[in-house]
């Protein structure tokens, strides 16, 4: 039987679709985010599996919040209701973005 005291939050690198994170991206703030495909804001991201505007399922959630405990927190919500949410590091995905926004710009010149 495994010790379930000793599972821990751990941060994984994976390769990812940019385009296809930022789709299906939900953007939470303490309850309430924002649609990352059509900017919706006030979804929640404990009932809302999908975007009621632009019908866009996430499987993706990113905050803005630095603070290790608040990160913690909305794991830990998200574990305890069952969220089949995966989180991504904001500033990493926000780098990853802007880094292919900055070379389709040069390609255009």
């Amino acid at each position: 039987m495994e010790d379930s005291s000793r599972t821990k939050f751990v941060r994984v690198w994976s390769q990812l679709q940019v385009d296809d994170v930022k789709k299906h991206m939900l953007y939470v703030d303490d309850l309430y985010g924002t649609c990352g495909n059509c900017k919706r804001l006030g979804l929640n991201y404990l009932k809302d599996k999908s975007c009621p505007e632009c019908k866009t399922i996430f499987k993706y959630m990113a905050t803005n919040s630095k603070n290790p405990a608040d990160v913690a927190k909305l794991l830990t919500r998200i574990e305890k209701e069952n969220i089949q949410l995966t989180m991504i590091d904001r500033d990493d995905f926000e780098r990853s973005n802007a880094s292919d926004a900055a070379k389709n710009l040069f390609k255009k010149l």
